[in-house]
């Protein structure tokens, strides 16, 4: 099986390759080794629309495993359907960055790209929300420090500043219903910051294990998109050179981090489904007779 030898450690590399990239290109670009046409932004955009493939296909597999949990059958549910829809959005920002099509381009290209990022989000955040739910209803409640409440304050005060940023980078041809999908955006990632915070701290009261390890990455996800949010629409930060490496390389790489969840999470069922198989080997080797029966 294909998805089988995408492990976690593959992914890594690919993360650490495609971040270490963006970094030089951006870099370069600052430097005038280069000109913004000669950046292979197309390729970013395919690996980014394979991860979201991979991410995608996986929690439907995940799903499954959660037929008698139906509030972590759902969340993975939402992840995969978020996964599918940021699918579609790379896939037609590659057609319009390659220019494939002329005339997909600027206003013809607006709605159908930030339509999915839209719909993405809103799936993204019931999926975490869903998540949160499923997990407090075992007793893993949430006991918030200082630094909790302090993150999420930031990502609240953060709201203003992105919302007035975005009102005025937004095209001349945006007007109407369409200037929702953009807000959306700025509204609902930090929605996901917020409840990422929370798994992030149920994650932490975990002390280890496989599943923390998950909800850690699954954290990280909406927040280090944030981040890049952040740094792209403060003037301030834009202008450093170094933070502008940083955003780059963010954007770029970010959803290989939510790859990175998934397959952590699938290394649980590969090992529960391997231990499985070894018992029932152990055990028709024990009694023979028995498993000729069954």
């Amino acid at each position: 099986m294909m998805l089988s030898k995408i492990t976690p450690r593959v992914l890594w590399i690919t993360f650490i390759g495609a971040f270490c990239a963006a970094a030089v290109l951006r870099s370069g670009l600052l430097l005038g080794w280069w000109q913004r046409d000669d950046i292979p932004v197309a390729s970013f955009l395919v690996l980014q629309a394979a991860s979201y493939g991979f991410s995608a296909t996986l929690c439907l597999k995940i799903a499954n495993d959660h037929r008698s949990w139906p509030g972590m059958r759902w969340s993975w549910l939402l992840f995969c359907a978020s996964s599918f829809a940021s699918l579609i959005r790379h896939i037609l920002e590659a057609v319009q960055s390659s220019r494939v099509i002329p005339d997909f381009r600027d206003s013809a290209a607006y709605v159908p790209v930030q339509l999915p990022m839209a719909i993405a989000l809103v799936l993204l955040l019931a999926g975490l929300l869903c998540m949160w739910r499923s997990l407090m209803s075992l007793g893993l409640g949430f006991h918030p420090k200082l630094i909790d409440i302090l993150v999420i304050m930031l990502m609240l005060l953060a709201l203003p500043p992105i919302l007035s940023r975005f009102e005025v980078q937004n095209p001349e041809f945006v007007r109407g219903w369409v200037v929702a999908l953009p807000l959306a955006g700025a509204v609902l990632l930090p929605a996901c910051g917020a409840i990422a915070v929370l798994l992030h701290r149920i994650a932490t009261q975990m002390k280890g294990g496989a599943l923390a390890r998950v909800l850690s990455y699954l954290a990280w996800f909406p927040g280090i998109r944030l981040t890049a949010m952040l740094i792209s629409f403060r003037p301030s930060l834009w202008l450093t050179p170094v933070l502008q490496v940083l955003d780059s390389s963010i954007y770029r790489t970010a959803p290989l981090v939510f790859a990175l969840a998934v397959a952590y999470r699938w290394q649980i069922t590969l090992k529960a489904d391997a231990a499985l198989e070894r018992d029932i080997r152990e055990w028709s080797e024990l009694y023979p007779d028995e498993a000729h029966v069954a």
